[in-house]
């Protein structure tokens, strides 16, 4: 039974395997002087995510390209030798594209998702696709770090966007191979890309690492929130 919850887990967790099969050869573009936010009026709320996943940027952490389950152990970067909650995490070094948000909302000071998800899903288990990956009760090493879990909390607790007027900070998610469900997530930049368009901040397979890249419209959009 443990063998078969561990690959359950693995085939449903965050960013879909189908992602792997999308190109973004010679997508990612050197930050330059394009910096955009002054033309926008964010706020301090907006701010604070952008400056998390601009951390996530910095940071560069690696794509696990195994989507392995975790029980998180790292807090603040830290290996405690035991589980954490809230505030868990796996190696700082090593995450999947749901880490971007997880990580920019507690390194930009907004929220911690591990919780508030874990949280809001015992009390509203019903508002969560928990079936599709055949839980029987909430997570906390996993339930934050699935596309469709953060898409229902982000729908639930940020404004949600139904246009495609885009603003820093703005989290958006795609479904890469057309089942109609969430399967990769990232973070509306502040930085201009060649063709005038708003440059996302997400970890990817290719290239590997948390990338600022200019791909916001290359994929099906099916989720777009921004802060309140």
């Amino acid at each position: 039974m443990i063998l078969i919850f561990y690959i359950t887990a693995v085939l449903f967790f965050s960013c879909s395997k189908q992602e792997i099969k999308s190109d973004n050869t010679n997508r990612t573009v050197n930050r330059t002087d394009s910096s955009i936010t002054n033309k926008f009026t964010l706020s301090d709320n907006q701010k604070k995510v952008l400056e998390g996943a601009k951390k996530c940027l910095e940071v560069k952490f690696s794509y696990d390209m195994e989507m392995a389950y975790y029980v998180l152990k790292y807090k603040d970067g830290v290996l405690t030798g035991t589980k954490v909650f809230p505030n868990g995490d796996l190696d700082p070094s090593l995450g999947v594209c749901t880490d971007v948000t997880v990580r920019a909302l507690r390194w930009g000071g907004v929220c911690d998702l591990q919780e508030e998800i874990y949280n809001d899903i015992k009390s509203n288990w019903s508002d969560y696709p928990m079936n599709r990956w055949g839980a029987k009760k909430p997570d906390q090493n996993i339930d934050h770090r699935r596309v469709p879990n953060q898409m229902v909390w982000f729908e639930k607790k940020w404004q949600v966007i139904t246009d495609d007027k885009y603003q820093p900070g703005d989290v958006v998610a795609w479904d890469m191979n057309g089942d109609g469900w969430g399967d990769h997530i990232g973070i509306v930049s502040d930085m201009y890309g060649p063709d005038e368009t708003l440059m996302l901040i997400h970890n990817f397979p290719s290239p590997g690492y948390v990338a600022e890249e200019d791909v916001l419209g290359k994929w099906s959009i099916i989720g777009h929130y921004r802060i309140r």
